[in-house]
């Protein structure tokens, strides 16, 4: 396994690109924006983009979908309960964030508990809903990609259209916090954290 991390944009996202060392086929998760230095870095890897994955439709974690498609190919993949926010971005991310482009038809709409097989790897997907009604988290073994669900220290607001606060921590509590304690937490903003230490110390989870 492969693991490139880069925060980018005007709202510091991370960007993650996963790759098969065996197949050299990759997923990006959450390309927000900026993604053609990830392209770049890709094309000199000689990777195969196979997914594009988004843990959730707001702007900031879509803006650059279409961008990378167009150059790097791959399906784009989300969850259905964000896919009118996917198609309709709020104004106000979009003139925060030079470079948005619409992004394009979802081709794969993911449910909770499907696997998605990149070379040797599988990847999980874990329905996480509150900060957006198709939040979904993406687990590799010791891995998991939480978006905007679960921080280093905090949790994601719920105060935008489709978010339930209770409804977050409910899904943290029975969805991530039961996972193996070292599992490695890569949120979409911020430093990553891991399972043990938000179970113990998150403010929101206690």
């Amino acid at each position: 396994m492969n693991l490139v991390h880069h925060a980018l944009g005007s709202f510091g996202t991370n960007v993650y690109v996963l790759a098969d060392d065996e197949t050299s086929e990759a997923m990006i998760v959450d390309p927000g924006a900026d993604c053609d230095r990830l392209a770049e870095d890709m094309e000199q890897a000689g990777l195969t983009l196979k997914y594009i994955v988004v843990t959730h439709g707001h702007g900031d974690h879509v803006g650059a979908v279409a961008t990378v498609k167009n150059r790097l190919g791959g399906q784009f993949v989300a969850h259905r309960g964000d896919a009118d926010q996917i198609a309709t971005p709020s104004p106000w991310i979009i003139e925060m964030m030079p470079g948005f482009v619409d992004p394009p038809e979802i081709d794969i709409y993911i449910e909770d508990g499907d696997v998605l097989n990149l070379g040797t790897l599988e990847i999980q997907a874990i329905h996480t809903p509150g900060h957006t009604p198709g939040s979904t988290c993406y687990l590799h073994q010791d891995v998991v990609f939480t978006g905007d669900t679960l921080f280093h220290g905090t949790i994601g607001r719920y105060d935008l259209p489709g978010g339930d606060g209770e409804q977050e921590v409910a899904s943290i509590k029975s969805r991530l916090l039961t996972l193996p304690s070292q599992t490695r937490v890569l949120p979409g903003h911020g430093p990553q954290s891991t399972i043990e230490q938000e179970a113990r110390t998150n403010p929101h989870l206690q």
